[in-house]
Formats: C-alpha cells, sequence, structure tokens
C-alpha cells in the first residue's frame, strides 16, 4: 500500500511536473477515466497560478490582452513551477523569463514592462525607515559637507530600461492608448521607491543617474560634486549636486547621512576620490 506521504509527493509530481505514476492511484468513475479526472486538478492548479501572474502584473496582463499574456503565463509556469508557500513570490522570476525567453524576448518592453511591475511590488511590500528630512540637514558643520555620505531608503530600486515601457505602463494604468513600443537612442534609467505608502517611480536625467549610483554606494559629497563638474561642466557643478540631493530628501529616497573621512587623511593628508573609512561617523536621521 502506498503511504501517505509517497502519495502526496506522487500527487504533487503529477500536478507540477506532469508525471502519470500518481495515476495507478486513481481509480475510473463511473462517467470519466481517471486521466480526465486528475487532469482537472492538474487544469485547476494552473489556473491558479495563472490568476496570481495576472494579479501581479496587471498593465502587462493588459498590455498582452487575455490570450497573449496566457501564452506567457503557460511558459513560465512549465520553465518556474511554484516552490514556495507564499503565492506573492510565484512571479519573481518573470521579468528573466520574459526576457530571455523566445518569442517574448523579441519584444524587450514586455520584459521591462514586467520588471517594472515587480520593482512597484517590491517597493510597496518594502521595509519601513524614516526618510532624512531637509531639517536633519541644518545640524552639519559646512566643513562636513564635502565628507557626507547618504543611506538610500531600503525600498529604492534602480531600473535601466532599452524601451519606452515606463510609459507604455503608464498610459496603460492611465486607461488610455499606449504608445507603440519603442527603442531608446540611449537607456533610460529609472528609480522606484515608496513615498507616503505608495509606490512611485519616475525617470532620472543621465546626471542625476550617475549622481544617484554613486551616492548609494557611499561616495561623499565632496567627490560627488567633482564627478558633475565633469560630467557637465565646473560653473555650477555643487549647485546642481545640492538641486539633486533636495529632490531625493523632497521625494523621501534617503534615510540618513553621516560623514566620512576620507582614506589617508589622517596620515598624509592625501586626497582621496573612494567612499572613505567610517571615522567620526555622524548619524543625523535615525
Amino acid at each position: 500500500m502506498t503511504g501517505l506521504k509517497q502519495l502526496q509527493e506522487r500527487f504533487q509530481a503529477g500536478i507540477l511536473a506532469g508525471d502519470e505514476a500518481i495515476l495507478d492511484d486513481v481509480q475510473d468513475s463511473a462517467r470519466e477515466q481517471r486521466s480526465v479526472l486528475f487532469g482537472v486538478y492538474r487544469n485547476a492548479y494552473v489556473a491558479r497560478l495563472a490568476e496570481i501572474l495576472g494579479n501581479d502584473y496587471t498593465q502587462l496582463h493588459t498590455y498582452l490582452g487575455d490570450e497573449g499574456f496566457a501564452k506567457l503565463a503557460r511558459a513560465y509556469i512549465a520553465t518556474h513551477p511554484s516552490d514556495r508557500r507564499n503565492a506573492r513570490w510565484f512571479g519573481r522570476h518573470l521579468p528573466a523569463f520574459a526576457k530571455e525567453t523566445a518569442p517574448f524576448a523579441t519584444h524587450p518592453e514586455i520584459a521591462e514592462l514586467a520588471a517594472l511591475e515587480k520593482a512597484l511590488d517590491d517597493a510597496f511590500d518594502g521595509p519601513d525607515a524614516t526618510p532624512l528630512a531637509i531639517g536633519d540637514l541644518a545640524a552639519i558643520s559646512p566643513d562636513d559637507w564635502p565628507r557626507l555620505t547618504f543611506q538610500p531608503h531600503p525600498t529604492a530600486i534602480r531600473l535601466t530600461f532599452t524601451t519606452n515601457a515606463a510609459e507604455i505602463w503608464s498610459a496603460l494604468k492611465d486607461g488610455t492608448s499606449p504608445p507603440a513600443p519603442a527603442r531608446w537612442p540611449e537607456p533610460q534609467a529609472l528609480i522606484v521607491w515608496r513615498q507616503d505608502d505608495m509606490a512611485r517611480f519616475r525617470p532620472l536625467a543621465a546626471e542625476e543617474a550617475i549622481m544617484w549610483d554613486e551616492a548609494v554606494h557611499g561616495v561623499r559629497f565632496g567627490v560627488l560634486c567633482e564627478m558633475l563638474a565633469t560630467f557637465a561642466g565646473e560653473a555650477d557643478a555643487a549647485l546642481r549636486a545640492a538641486t539633486y540631493l533636495k529632490t531625493w530628501i523632497d521625494s523621501g529616497m534617503l534615510t540618513g547621512c553621516e560623514s566620512q573621512q576620507p582614506l589617508g587623511d589622517a596620515q598624509s593628508g592625501a586626497p582621496s576620490f573612494g567612499a572613505g573609512n567610517r571615522a567620526s561617523v555622524r548619524p543625523v536621521s535615525q
């Protein structure tokens, strides 16, 4: 006699992998054969997973239509059967799957639409943190500003798109006709984060994206200003850097800052262009 644990494992293999061994433990009914009866369970399971994907990727579903999204869902489910008890994480591989798998890979806006929807969901579900406020900077000595480093909000996610997927998503969200898919001449930088219990995103200009990418890795404010001076001229580099910084703070994209002593300063006074040591750390916001 087949034990309960073994029976459960064979049933799961039949549902997830199409293993027909479980049919040995299923009896025909008076009206249907066992293969048809078990197929009801299998089809219902796949339909439920497809429904989960549709709920997680609502705008992608709208963009592809029922038939196109069903094709994507079936292919994804066959490649990535559920491996978590929490259905929240079932569709986590969909952006990468759409990017790498034909025929979806020939339409890169599909993967990028999925990536944006996943990032928005991840930002919404991300950990809480108190945003840095403009008032927190008032206590900082002018001498400390070149040594400041900044901490991003834990929900902040950087994306880089090659298509107008963000514009397509926004149109779909607004219930208007989306623009035709198009590729950008240069990659588009996007930032996704949560503010006031709402997941948000916006594009970043090339200069702001460079500053953000370095700032979140602990590069000091003085070095960031030097980078902007190299990127687009020295005349108002510090002002441009301060403007980007204020935008991040006003948007709740930062959670704190601290002063760091550059590497080598304590011994030789030599300039350093790295993130530096945390000598004399001053948390400004908790």
